[in-house]
């Protein structure tokens, strides 16, 4: 066993004094470092925009639906909340009831539909977004967002008359709204449409008894996992159901899990094309090496100690890539998450510009399939290695 060690740390101290001495191939080097070092930082800024974008979107999306909704089956959106008669036992630090309802606002510049989102509890989450006012306090209080309000010429303190939609060939009941407030949450598919406010003016208008539930949201930011959602099912009553952001809001779930595509094909094509790169660096440098090679090998050095050798060469590259990469995209990361420089349309990403995620172990993970990726580089000069034949490389040099 010792004798087996002694002739790994031999062949591994070989390829670091080969890889130092190869002064005549310093410019290949180089750019094998610079190779790997774009490959860390490229992945490491996508990993955590990525990231970043996936989990602010998430984030924002559960202002409006929660990271999980228990209703009843019978409604067939999550936006025409249906009544049930189920009392159901949940911890009231993570859910509260919340209801919808759709209908029509007008102002002096004209009508828009209006989705009202009514909260058991005004949710402190949303204080972050408020830009002007204060929050609803009285049943017919609501906020809207700042897009909607100057589509309808409303500011904080008018009333808005709203028409709410009842059954085909009935007149809708107005209620009149006051204002209390303006939002932004960047998420122009809710702020075009929604005014938020509190769950007693849907019940009122709804003219709901007081053993009606409406639907029941976890507001806890944290996503159920498998074994959770199971058990909650099998808790609550037959005609309840458990529906997660993903069930409903499909497209866009859809849409968030390409990033992650992304990232992966990115990351395949930028380890094929370091693995190449570094494998022909190797042969390169093997080359420059062929007579010490060929020498060690006519004095009984085994082939099959040549990746040791190999690896050697190639530590000191990876190492001086993997720091100067990682050192910049950490760099790049906390300059866009203190200025926020490199923005985006909301319109389109949710949000105004690129989040940014810290999360440390998946970068870890990343960073061992970088690694692991390379390993194929020594194969092509191992390979030469074995091949050779140590006679006449001596012979002819």
């Amino acid at each position: 066993m010792m004798a087996l060690f002694q002739r790994m740390s031999f062949s591994w101290l070989l390829g670091r004094r080969w890889s130092a001495s190869s002064h005549g191939q310093r410019r290949a080097k180089i750019i094998a470092t610079a190779v790997v070092a774009s490959t860390f930082a490229t992945l490491t800024l996508a990993t955590s925009f990525s990231g970043g974008l996936q989990y602010a979107i998430r984030q924002k999306v559960g202002l409006f639906y929660g990271s999980a909704q228990i209703r009843s089956l019978d409604q067939n959106s999550p936006y025409e909340t249906q009544p049930h008669y189920q009392i159901l036992d949940l911890d009231s630090t993570r859910w509260m009831q919340m209801a919808w309802k759709a209908g029509v606002a007008s102002g002096p510049e004209g009508m828009e539909g209006l989705q009202w989102l009514g909260w058991q509890r005004w949710n402190p989450q949303w204080d972050q977004l408020l830009v002007d006012g204060d929050a609803p306090q009285s049943t017919y209080d609501v906020v809207l967002s700042r897009k909607l309000s100057a589509r309808l010429g409303l500011k904080v303190g008018d009333e808005m008359p709203f028409y709410a939609s009842r059954e085909t060939g009935t007149a809708p009941t107005l209620r009149y709204l006051t204002v209390t407030g303006l939002y932004e949450t960047g998420l122009a598919e809710w702020d075009s449409q929604t005014a938020v406010g509190l769950l007693d003016g849907i019940r009122t208008l709804q003219r709901w008894p007081d053993s009606a539930q409406a639907t029941w949201v976890r507001i806890d930011e944290s996503a159920l996992t498998a074994a959770e959602v199971k058990l909650l099912r099998e808790e609550i009553p037959f005609n309840l159901e458990v529906y997660l952001p993903k069930d409903d809001l499909v497209a866009l779930y859809q849409w968030l899990d390409l990033f992650d595509a992304n990232v992966t094909i990115l990351a395949l094509v930028l380890m094929i094309v370091g693995a190449v790169n570094l494998g022909g660096t190797l042969l390169i440098l093997s080359l420059e090496q062929q007579r010490a090679l060929a020498l060690m090998r006519a004095l009984g050095w085994s082939a099959s100690q040549a990746p040791l050798a190999l690896a050697g060469m190639l530590a000191p590259m990876m190492l001086r890539g993997a720091l100067w990469g990682t050192g910049i995209a950490f760099a790049l990361l906390f300059t866009q998450e203190m200025t926020g420089i490199i923005r985006l349309n909301p319109d389109t990403y949710y949000v105004d510009q690129v989040p940014v995620s810290w999360d440390f172990s998946r970068f870890l993970w990343l960073y061992l399939a970088v690694f692991l990726s390379f390993t194929p580089s020594l194969f092509l000069p191992w390979i030469w290695i074995k091949k050779m034949r140590p006679a006449s490389i001596l012979k002819s040099t």
